[in-house]
């Protein structure tokens, strides 16, 4: 991607200073402020999203647009065209200290002070009951880069999913496009239930096959613990940390799976990733709705996971990438992105009662 905005550029060029307490107090409580007026109000002034981290630290302040179907929340609407809706993002940088792991920068105060927060948030959020045969549906409504062959540039293309998960291993038993199955016919996806079934049998549960009964057996209550057991269904690779590859699985066990979470677990799970490497905090607000952003990291490549501050849900997921191999083209009359932007999904869950029923 490019770098043509010179604000951008220009904080990307910063060195990053260490955060004082101080700093870390006025963070938070920035990242945790409560919605006092709903949240269809108006985006705040961007001003008042930055973040400060130190005096001689500062926030990438930038908009970029985002993709909703039929408002926020969704509930059992039909799916629908998209709309745009104006989305302001602010991010700390990276600090120059490195991490347990020599190959990511340490998590930063700020970061840490939020999940401690979510956390907190999580162990007062309610838990829903799940039924016999009864399916997760979730709505992810967001925006892809799309790159054609070899060429040096990706369009940015509206993509909506909607998926039927059974909570038995999270596996999708039905994925619209539209009105489109892509379980079905030539463009079905290369792994359907029935092989993802097999991996379930052959491997039992794991972080990406998870089941009620696995979860439960999680041990929530022991930070340490937990982190290790969900690191121990990731590796390192040639081209990914551990660390890295731990926040991607997360991103889809939370699509998948985040309205299964107990309080405890969902607490659990948030102050496990405070042992983490790479992380950095940030803010996302998509038409008055103020998402909590967290980031890591690993060499040009970052995924954010995007908290509610009122629930702890996960709700969205970002992903960037700072190289210069590719250029992201805006889409044809549709919102303008943030260079470094590849791909924006919030979504929506519910449990229905069969395939047939949003």
């Amino acid at each position: 991607m490019t770098h043509t905005d010179p604000e951008l550029r220009a904080v990307l060029d910063l060195p990053a200073a260490e955060p004082t307490d101080a700093s870390v107090s006025r963070t938070w409580h920035l990242l945790n402020r409560r919605h006092t007026a709903g949240r269809g109000r108006a985006p705040r002034r961007l001003s008042r999203l930055l973040i400060p981290v130190g005096a001689a630290a500062v926030v990438a302040a930038v908009t970029v647009g985002a993709i909703l179907l039929n408002g926020l929340g969704g509930g059992n609407a039909q799916f629908g065209a998209p709309r745009t809706a104006e989305v302001l993002a602010s991010h700390q940088p990276l600090p120059a200290e490195r991490g347990t792991n020599p190959a990511l920068s340490r998590s930063t105060p700020e970061a840490l002070a939020a999940l401690d927060e979510l956390a907190r948030t999580a162990t007062t959020a309610s838990a829903v009951t799940l039924g016999p045969g009864q399916l997760i549906h979730v709505r992810a409504d967001g925006w892809a880069s799309s790159q054609r062959g070899n060429e040096a540039t990706a369009q940015i293309e509206y993509q909506g999913r909607e998926r039927w998960v059974d909570p038995q291993g999270m596996i999708i038993v039905r994925l619209l496009s539209g009105e489109e199955d892509l379980l079905q016919g030539p463009k079905a996806e290369p792994t359907p239930d029935a092989v993802q079934r097999g991996d379930l049998e052959q491997f039992g549960p794991n972080l990406r096959r998870p089941t009620p009964e696995w979860l439960a057996q999680l041990p929530a209550g022991d930070p340490a613990a937990l982190l290790a057991r969900l690191r121990d269904d990731v590796d390192d690779n040639e081209k990914w940390t551990a660390d890295h590859q731990l926040w991607d699985a997360m991103g889809e066990f939370y699509l998948n799976a985040d309205l299964l979470l107990s309080p405890e677990l969902r607490a659990g799970l948030l102050r496990a990733f405070r042992g983490m490497d790479g992380l950095t905090a940030g803010e996302v607000v998509v038409d008055g709705w103020r998402l909590i952003a967290i980031r890591q990291t690993d060499d040009r490549a970052g995924i954010e996971i995007l908290f509610d501050p009122l629930t702890a849900s996960a709700v969205g997921r970002r992903t960037m990438y700072a190289g210069s191999e590719i250029t992201l083209i805006p889409p044809d009359g549709g919102p303008r992105f943030d260079p470094l932007v590849g791909y924006h999904v919030t979504w929506t869950q519910h449990l229905v009662n069969s395939v047939d029923e949003r």
